[in-house]
């Protein structure tokens, strides 16, 4: 048996370096030890040669898969690296080894977490707390999980052992709070609010969760007999999908005046500009424009929640948090059977489409294509507006792109992605890139120009963005709505979209070129496992010969695509939308 000690003493010395070159010497000496090569495997890791480290530790593993030092190192390097998948293998194994290993349990839970599967770390975490029912961590974690799991009942009852084990943990009181408030006990959420900024003055949200209560406590005190008032929540100020219609609706009453309006934003701070919506109003219900994790319930009134979801069935986590809303409305009837499908009550579903933005003048910015072309002077020019996200097949479109086009096409992509893509984004698409590259065997220099937008832009620059283009096109696995197709329609711009979810409300072959497309798992590209919004579920696959042939023949056949104008612009205005609202209320007495 080598001796280790004098590498063991080096590295508990603090002096890595020289305890992974001790390990290579003894590796020289032909001692293939599992203790030998963990050591060196965790003194490479504190070197900051992580990826060096992965070797040393898998064999490790091989050669002693009972050694636990090796593989929690392993496993936590998996897990440091975003390797889930493999970290979760691992941690699992260790929670195998030894069913009391607490820390297996908490990084088990962590890790499925990450991957989507709520309930298997609800179960993992539940062990956790299983084996040390007194750290107030192992509660904190068990309920943050049921929380995000739609257990709210369950999650209250972890955070309040949480204080238990910790009093003076003021974040689990912030959490406990927001538990509250989406259970409607807006007076114990307004307690525990206080007693975190008690414990710590400035205790994240808590002055939040305080203003939602007082406002919530003035909606209630409204007396008399309701007099048609709407209450709309939602992150009216954010550059989202969800801030962008909430402010749309809000904007449309207000100016419409079809009924007395009041505006909460997410915070319950926020003011809305030009006038004054923060007064309670006689209403019956609130109207969250919002996921169901962020919705609130208000005492005395219906809780209503506007909402979307963008693959064939909603996620049991999201079921769970339906159950508190009195009434589900979605855009579209591709998202009222997200919800059906999962077993949510039909006769609480409604359908009230959203609307387009009226076609205003503006400018057209300029756009310079890699070699220094003006993007106006191609004759095709194609765009795609989208998260940087794998539900937006950005990996797909690129394959698509590499097969339909050459660098002699007369034709150019507008690719504008996220609000800010960073530089570990940017590297992220750089390997997306090159993973499409070698999955069709041509180069992205061989294909027709891409010209990438990856910063925020206002109303009028995005506006602006989609007159620049000529066609609109997306190889999206599902929208909730898709808002830039609808703005691309409006402004007469040829459609190319996939032939599933929201499109179809709004689209069909008269009026667009539709890509066929077949139900498939949500998987990430390239990766094992599911898409973690979507863990377990399934979404649309778009079929790319359809899309590249589609494309072929609109920039080498001249296929000229229908106007969807008319249609977009005629059937789906904000105040359609508006008043859609308003009759589903009425209709289900809540207003």
């Amino acid at each position: 048996m080598p001796d280790l000690d004098p590498a063991i003493a080096l590295y508990q010395a603090g002096r890595p370096a020289e305890a992974a070159a001790a390990c290579l010497a003894l590796l020289e000496a032909r001692s293939r030890d599992a203790d030998i090569l963990n050591l060196l495997g965790a003194a490479l890791v504190s070197t900051g040669n992580g990826d060096t480290a992965v070797g040393p530790l898998e064999e490790a593993v091989r050669i002693t898969p009972t050694h636990v030092a090796a593989r929690s190192n392993l496993a936590l390097l998996r897990q440091q690296r975003r390797d889930w998948a493999a970290a979760e293998a691992h941690f699992g194994v260790l929670a195998v080894l030894d069913p009391a290993f607490r820390f297996a349990q908490d990084r088990l839970g962590a890790v499925r977490q990450e991957r989507g599967d709520l309930d298997g770390a609800v179960h993992a975490r539940t062990r956790a707390v299983q084996i040390d029912p007194c750290s107030g961590l192992a509660w904190f974690n068990l309920a943050s999980v049921r929380m995000l799991a739609g257990l709210f009942a369950e999650a209250g009852a972890g955070f309040r052992h949480a204080i238990a084990e910790d009093p003076a943990g003021a974040l689990a009181h912030v959490q406990l709070g927001e538990m509250l408030l989406r259970l409607g006990e807006v007076e114990g959420a307004s307690a525990v609010f206080r007693r975190a900024l008690r414990l710590d003055p400035a205790a994240p949200n808590a002055g939040y969760g305080l203003a939602r209560c007082a406002r919530y406590r003035a909606m209630a005190a409204v007396t008399g007999t309701p007099t048609g008032g709407v209450a709309i929540r939602g992150p009216f100020e954010s550059a989202t999908g969800y801030g962008y219609f909430c402010q749309r609706l809000i904007r449309t009453l207000r100016e419409s005046q079809r009924a007395p309006l009041e505006a909460i934003g997410i915070n319950g701070t926020e003011s809305w500009p030009g006038g004054t919506l923060d007064r309670p109003v006689a209403a019956r219900a609130v109207v969250s424009c919002l996921i169901p994790l962020a919705v609130e319930r208000v005492p005395g009134r219906a809780t209503v929640t506007f909402s979307m979801f963008e693959g064939t069935r909603i996620p049991p986590a999201w079921r769970r948090m339906s159950a508190f809303s009195d009434l589900i409305v979605v855009p579209t009837e591709s998202s009222r059977l997200a919800w059906a499908e999962q077993g949510f009550p039909e006769d609480r579903l409604r359908v009230c489409p959203l609307g387009v933005d009226p076609v205003e003048p503006g400018s057209v910015p300029v756009l310079v294509a890699p070699g220094g072309r003006l993007v106006s002077s191609y004759r095709h020019r194609v765009l795609n507006v989208s998260d940087f996200n794998p539900r937006k097949n950005i990996d797909g479109l690129m394959r698509v792109w590499l097969r339909a086009t050459a660098s002699t096409d007369d034709a150019v992509l507008i690719l504008k992605l996220g609000r800010s893509l960073d530089p570990a984004a940017r590297a992220e698409l750089g390997v997306l890139v090159r993973g499409a590259e070698r999955a069709v065997g041509r180069r992205l220099a061989e294909a027709a120009p891409v010209v990438l937008i990856g910063r925020l832009l206002d109303d009028e620059e995005m506006t602006g963005l989609h007159r620049a283009a000529t066609h609109y096109w997306s190889l999206s696995h599902g929208e909730g709505w898709d808002l830039p197709m609808t703005k691309a329609g409006a402004m007469g711009l040829g459609l190319i979209a996939p032939a599933h979810s929201a499109y179809l409300a709004y689209l069909d072959e008269g009026i667009a070129r539709l890509i066929p497309s077949v139900v498939g798992p949500a998987r990430v590209p390239g990766q094992e496992g599911f898409h973690p919004p979507f863990h377990g579920l399934d979404w649309w696959v778009p079929d790319e010969e359809a899309a590249a042939a589609i494309l072929r023949g609109i920039i080498r056949g001249g296929d000229r695509l229908p106007s969807a104008r008319d249609r977009l612009a005629g059937r789906f205005t904000w105040e359609r939308s508006a008043d859609r609202l308003l009759a589903i209320l009425d209709e289900a007495g809540l207003r």
